[in-house]
């Protein structure tokens, strides 16, 4: 059930830590993989590198999410696509006071519209082969409010509602879910976890005692992407620690 030879998963902000470790999970299931962001050259190789390493085959295709005409001209172009990882995010640390039209328009863009537009061109081919997958990245702040996060809250929120109203208009065929990661040890997010205080204070709320590592993420995405999941839709999974049960 858990199977995904011969299926084509395409991955969004493939190359970050999350979207990586997604990839190579699912890859080891058997997908076949393409990843698409706005990476540079030398990141590319070396994600390649580590794919080579595992001897996982991995595709790259250049494609800045907030950009409609490149979304439906790349993704189109791979109508096979069978599962959706809608993995590319942005976030800006600032105050509500002092964030710009400009602050506001990048993370709403590549968070909420990415996902929407990708979404809705990878589904057209899947609502005629009558079968897919979709997993969203939401957040710990889809559903709370955090401070210095006010766009950041703003697109995860929408991709929780956007995911529930994707899997209502798009079943049977197509199961739309949402992983939700809380705080995680990224490249995005690794200034943070410079700060002692700071990673005390969200370690005291963490139930687990531990943040999470891109890894943890891996069971969870091979789970919602198989057939195992068929009968689960419109629902935003937190992979939190337990934060969000506290």
């Amino acid at each position: 059930m858990f199977d995904l030879s011969g299926k084509i998963a395409f991955i969004t902000g493939g190359a970050g830590d999350l979207g990586k470790s997604m990839a190579m999970a699912l890859g080891r299931a058997g997908a076949s993989i393409i990843m698409a962001g706005v990476d540079n050259e030398d990141k590319v190789t070396a994600v390649e590198k580590e794919f080579e390493r595992e001897n996982l085959k991995v595709r790259f295709e250049y494609m800045d999410v907030s950009v409609v005409s490149q979304v439906e001209s790349v993704i189109s172009a791979h109508p096979d696509i069978e599962i959706l990882i809608n993995c590319a995010g942005v976030n800006i640390r600032k105050p509500i006071l002092d964030i710009t039209e400009k602050d506001w328009e990048k993370v709403i863009d590549v968070n909420l519209k990415g996902v929407f537009f990708s979404s809705r061109t990878a589904a057209k081919n899947m609502l005629a082969r009558g079968k897919g997958k979709i997993i969203n990245m939401a957040s710990l702040s889809s559903h709370l409010g955090l401070p210095n996060m006010g766009p950041y809250c703003a697109s995860k929120g929408g991709v929780n509602q956007l995911t529930k109203a994707m899997a209502i208009e798009w079943a049977p065929c197509i199961q739309v879910n949402a992983i939700a990661p809380g705080y995680f040890q990224t490249e995005l997010t690794e200034v943070l976890f410079r700060d002692e205080a700071w990673k005390n204070k969200v370690l005291s709320r963490i139930p687990a005692g531990r943040t999470g590592y891109p890894n943890d993420l891996n069971g969870l995405v091979v789970f919602l992407a198989s057939d195992a999941a068929d009968y689960i839709t419109g629902q935003t999974i937190y992979a939190d620690g337990g934060w969000t049960a506290s």
